[in-house]
C-alpha cells in the first residue's frame, strides 16, 4: 500500500513538468513494480481466512498472543470457542508464568479440564484426555523467550510434538536472537516426525523458504491462506500482515489441514500493565492425519 501511494504521488508530481520530472517518473515506475510484486505474492500465498480441514476428525489447536488482555478475560473470551470448536490444544505465546496460571485456574472453573505447561512467557494447555493419552512432558533447553516444546511418549498424527513459538521480532539489534529462535524450531522439525509448531512467529511467508523452515511446511501457505493477516488488530484486515503461523513436519501433509483467523474474538484491553488489548488475532488450526 505504501508503494502504491508513492506511485500515485510521484505520478501527480511528474505531471507538473517540474525539473526533476524524470526522477519522479522513475520513482513511480519502481513503486508500481514493487506494488505489483507484493500483490502477486499475496495472490500466490492466498488470503483465505476460513479454510476447513479435509478430514472429518482433526486435532484442533488454537493459538493467540493475547498480551494486553487480562488473564481472566482471556479465559472467558476463549472458553466458548474452545468448547464449541472442540479444541484440544491452546497455545498462548508471550503469556506465561502468573498469567498462564490465572488463565488455567479460570478455565478449570469454566469446566475445561486440561494440563498446563508453561515457562518464561509462553504456555500450552492440553486437554486432559489428550495429555493422558500422549504422556506429554515439557522439553528442557529451549532458547530464552523462544517458546516451549512439549513432547509425547511417541509422536503420532493424533499426538504430535507441540512447539509453542514466540520468535523474536525482526529488528537490527535482534538478528542473532531471531536466528537462534528460528534455528531452534528448525532443529525440532529435523529431530522428530509429526511436529506441530504454532504461535507468534513474527514472520511472514516471505521470510521463509517458500513457506518452509527446514522439514516443516507452513499450513496457511499450503491451504491458500498464507497472506491472511493476523496482526495488528487495529488495522483493517487488508492492511495487516500474516505473522502468526502453524508449521508441520512430515509425514503430515499440510494441504489437507484447516486454518482460520478468528476475527470474532474480542481483543480489547485492559490487560496486566497495558490498556491497549491484544494486537494479534487468534488462529485455529485443524490437523488431520496423513
Amino acid at each position: 500500500m505504501i508503494a502504491l501511494a508513492v506511485a500515485v504521488l510521484s505520478g501527480m508530481a511528474a505531471r507538473r513538468r517540474e525539473p526533476n520530472r524524470r526522477g519522479r517518473v522513475a520513482l513511480m515506475v519502481v513503486a508500481l513494480l514493487v506494488c505489483c510484486l507484493f500483490t502477486s505474492r499475496v495472490l500466490v500465498q492466498g488470503i483465505g481466512t476460513v479454510v476447513p480441514a479435509h478430514g472429518e476428525s482433526a486435532l484442533r489447536v488454537l493459538s493467540w498472543n493475547a498480551a494486553g488482555v487480562h488473564p481472566a478475560e482471556i479465559a472467558q473470551r476463549l472458553h466458548e470457542v474452545v468448547v464449541r470448536r472442540d479444541v484440544d490444544v491452546l497455545v498462548l505465546p508471550e503469556t506465561g508464568g502468573e498469567v498462564a496460571r490465572i488463565v488455567s485456574d479460570r478455565l478449570d472453573l469454566l469446566g475445561w479440564d486440561h494440563a498446563l505447561f508453561e515457562s518464561e512467557a509462553t504456555s500450552v494447555f492440553v486437554r486432559d484426555v489428550l495429555a493422558d493419552e500422549a504422556g506429554y512432558l515439557l522439553l528442557p533447553e529451549n532458547p530464552p523467550w523462544a517458546g516451549i516444546a512439549v513432547k509425547p511418549r511417541r509422536p503420532s498424527a493424533e499426538t504430535p510434538l507441540i512447539v509453542a513459538v514466540h520468535v523474536q521480532q525482526p529488528s537490527p539489534g535482534n538478528v542473532a536472537v531471531r536466528n537462534e529462535h528460528l534455528g531452534w524450531v528448525e532443529s525440532l522439525c529435523a529431530g522428530s516426525d509429526f511436529v506441530l509448531a504454532v504461535g507468534d512467529f513474527n514472520t511472514t511467508p516471505n521470510h521463509l523458504d517458500e513457506g518452509r523452515l527446514g522439514r516443516c511446511a507452513d499450513v496457511a501457505v499450503a491451504v491458500g491462506a498464507g497472506a491472511a493477516s493476523t496482526w495488528p488488530t487495529w488495522l483493517p484486515e487488508w492492511l495487516g500482515i500474516s505473522i502468526d503461523r502453524a508449521m508441520v513436519g512430515p509425514p503430515y501433509a499440510p494441504g489437507g489441514f484447516g486454518f482460520e483467523v478468528l476475527r470474532d474474538i474480542d481483543t480489547d484491553g485492559p490487560g496486566m500493565g497495558s490498556d491497549d488489548g491484544a494486537d494479534h488475532w487468534p488462529i485455529l488450526v485443524e490437523v488431520t492425519a496423513p
